[in-house]
Order: structure tokens, then sequence, then C-alpha cells
């Protein structure tokens, strides 16, 4: 899911030899620089550390026998949006079929009762309650409307559902834009199925080429998570080549980005007793609808339609066995880093295609994240959790004319990840002598012009 808004990603300095990976940064006019080191035969350092990962993934696919599909008969039956009467669908596959099964408001206006979205959530694709809890949450503070009594986000665009006159008067600062205008706030750049914002001005709707490339993206029975990882790595690269304002935040790109194709690989998948692990797309017809449904894309291969915003939960589908969680997040995205360091880069492009600039996270975290702590002490969500907390008051400023309520509800979101993971104290993080925000907005256009350096 594109949206996902969340979460965590990160990768360090763990062969100084190799330029490429040194200081996360990735040499400028690499056309495909996720193939730099996928070619290489000889062992890395990564090799020891992949394998720890996958024998903590290999652990979690437990079969439940007992388990039954997912309800979408009756009250959950699939109903097309009605966008004559103002129905919202956005660039979250996930978020717009909960809607259309009205596991969530079928108006596409989330969050008018908390509670409720986040057990959809829960209850529909299996992510853990903290997960779910942050994800809404950021969603009604960046892009929704956290002051009104009915705390709202919009999965789509703006609608009126979510801003009235008399949330002006509370404090909001203009019309809350939807997931549709979360550019570098939580939708990110080198989406699997949409285009980049800034090549095309339409980040939501999906691009039937970039879907076509994701069904075929293996030659073999299965989309494994590796092949997801491998496409998560080439879509990087093509945005580097044909995107002058490209930009992959501490945030929005290392973290929400690559938790958008984790989600898909893990949430989306069809998970039957025969298959644990989860099927997305296999080469049988069933498994194809899988993919296919959750993308709202239609009919024979050689003549698919695509309808916006509406994507299915299929027939027969069955929810991830095991809660999908921060921790979970966090081992599929190391797996990842491991086989292409790049995805736990920093930066963007400086205004031409090709001109990638990473920066040195080590410099920037002041040495916190070093290779050994890599994979212990969940590092690597802390990290993305201190970026949330240190970036939102500069997000939020420019949205609300008071930050009470918004930062307090991202505050209260993040502590109990903080605590409960053991997090380190990161000292304030700083670029070039300026704090961190001030630094990527300087140097990367496409932070400057999104008012996001998140």
């Amino acid at each position: 899911m594109k949206c996902s808004s969340t979460f965590f990603s990160f990768c360090v300095l763990l062969c100084p030899s190799l330029p490429f990976i040194s200081g996360f940064s990735i040499p400028q006019n690499t056309q495909n620089p996720s193939r730099l080191l996928s070619s290489r035969n000889p062992p890395t350092p990564y090799d020891a550390l992949r394998e720890r990962v996958s024998h903590l993934l290999d652990k979690r696919t437990i079969s439940n026998t007992t388990r039954t599909p997912i309800e979408v008969t009756g009250d959950h039956t699939f109903i097309p949006p009605d966008f004559e009467n103002g129905a919202q669908r956005g660039p979250c596959p996930g978020l717009n079929a909960l809607a259309n099964h009205g596991y969530i408001s079928r108006d596409g206006i989330v969050g008018r009762k908390m509670a409720e979205v986040i057990a959809a959530i829960n209850e529909v694709y299996g992510m853990s309650i903290v997960l779910a809890t942050v994800l809404g949450v950021m969603g009604v503070v960046d892009v929704g409307n956290p002051l009104s009594l009915n705390p709202s986000f919009s999965i789509g665009g703006k609608s009126d559902q979510v801003h009235n006159l008399l949330d002006d008067l509370s404090g909001v600062v203009g019309t809350p834009r939807g997931l549709d205008g979360s550019h570098n706030f939580i939708e990110a750049d080198s989406s699997n199925t949409r285009n980049d914002l800034y090549q095309t001005g339409d980040a939501w709707t999906m691009n039937m080429t970039l879907f076509m490339q994701a069904y075929d993206a293996t030659d073999s029975d299965f989309i494994t998570m590796d092949d997801i990882g491998q496409r998560a790595a080439d879509r990087f690269a093509d945005s580097i080549a044909t995107n002058p304002l490209f930009y992959y935040g501490p945030y929005t790109g290392l973290v929400a980005r690559n938790a958008g194709y984790a989600f898909a690989g893990r949430l989306l998948a069809n998970h039957t007793s025969e298959h644990p692990e989860g099927l997305l797309r296999a080469n049988t017809s069933k498994a194809k609808e899988v993919f296919k449904s959750f993308f709202g894309v239609f009919g024979e291969e050689g003549s698919f339609e695509y309808k916006f915003g509406w994507e299915q939960i299929p027939q027969n589908w069955y929810k991830i066995p095991v809660e999908y969680g921060l921790v979970e997040l966090n081992l599929d995205l190391i797996n990842w880093v491991t086989q292409h360091p790049e995805l736990a880069s920093v930066g963007g492009n400086t205004g031409e295609v090709n001109s990638f600039v990473g920066l040195d996270l080590a410099n920037v975290t002041g040495g916190i994240l070093s290779a050994e702590r890599l994979l212990e002490d969940n590092n690597l969500l802390c990290f993305a959790l201190e970026i949330v907390k240190t970036f939102s008051p500069n997000s939020l400023s420019p949205l609300f004319a008071t930050l009470a309520v918004p930062l307090g509800l991202v505050m209260d979101a993040t502590s109990a990840p903080i605590l409960s993971l053991a997090c380190p104290a990161f000292a304030d993080m700083m670029m070039d002598g300026k704090p961190l925000w001030e630094g990527l907005f300087g140097q990367f256009p496409g932070a400057a012009k999104s008012g996001s350096a998140m």
C-alpha cells in the first residue's frame, strides 16, 4: 500500500571500502544503482546479517487452521465509490478497499471514530494496534483535522466533510488536503504503482504501466518478498533517472515509502492454510485475482482495465495469521536493505536527473546508529520515530494556528513504541551546522517545493 503512511527502515555503514555504501550516498549519474551490488559474486558484510534476519522472518509464518476468510458479503459487500456525491478515494489501495467494503466510512472520510478505524485495519489486514494507531494519527494530524469535535481525514482529496468554517475558529489554517495532498508528509516518490507527483501532478491515480511491471515482477511461480524488494530498488533507480525533483526523505522515503512495498507483500497477500506465508500473485488464476483485485484491475490478461477507486477485498481471502507490527516491519526492511543498501539512503536529486546526493546519517545522528547496532535494540525503528517527533513542529506549523493538540497526538502515538523499544537518546540532528530540517530544505528542491522535508 503506497499510503502506508509509515514505517521504519534504516541502513548503516557496513563496508567502508565500498564507495557506493559509504556515507549512505549514491554516486551521481548512476543509471541503475540497484544493480551494482546485486551483480557481485563474492560474499559481502551484509550476508551474515541477512541470514540472521531471514531466520527471524521464517519464524513469523504460523498457520492457524481455525481462521475464516474476511467477510465480503452482507454489510461488507463491495459497493463502488459514489464520486458524484463526494466519495473520496486516493493513493492507498488498502484504505480504498476498506471503504468500498464498509469497514470504514464508504465516503472515504476516515476517523470520525478513530477506534473504529484502528479496529478495522487490525481486523481486516492483521496490522498491529500500535502500528495502526500511529498510521491513523499521522493521517489525521498531517492531512486531516485533529481539532474538530470529530477528528477525521480524507483518504483522497479535499472534502468539506473534514473541514467547515467553525474549524477555522478552532485553529485550522486552510482546508485539510487529504492523502492526495500528503506529498513528502506521508506519500513519497518512487511508488510501486503511482507516478512521482512533480512529474505528472497526479500521485494518486494508478499508472497501468507501473502496475504491469509489478504484476510481471518475476518469472518464477510466485512473487516473493525478495522480488518486491528488488521492485522497490528498481523504482528508486527509475526516479533518480527521470525525476529531477526526486526526494527520498528520512521518514517518507526511507521509512513510509518502503513500508508501502512491505504492506503489499505481507498485508494484501492471501494467507490460506496452504500458504500461511501469503500469496500476492502466483501463476494460477485465483492467485492472480488477489493482485488485480486489490489494485482495482478487471478483465483478462491482455485486456486489463483499471477503475480508479474500485479496489476490492477478494473472495476467500485470509489475512496474515500473525499480527504485523513495528518489529515485523523492521525485519522486512532490514532484509531488503541487506540486498539493496540504496534503499537506506536519505537524500534526493538536486534539480537535474541522475544528480542524487545522499547524506551521511552516521554524522547526522552523532554516531548513534553504528553497524553493530543496526538490528540490535530496534535502532531502525527508533530513528524513524525520532524523525517524526523532531520534524512534526516544523511540518505542522503551516497547518494550525496552535500546535498543542496535533503535537500532543503525535507525541502520544509515538511515546509508547519509543518506551517499549528502549530507544537510545538522540542528540539534536544537524546538517552542515543547521537543524536537519533546514539543511534538507536547502539542498533538495523536491523537499522545498512540497514544503516538507519529512
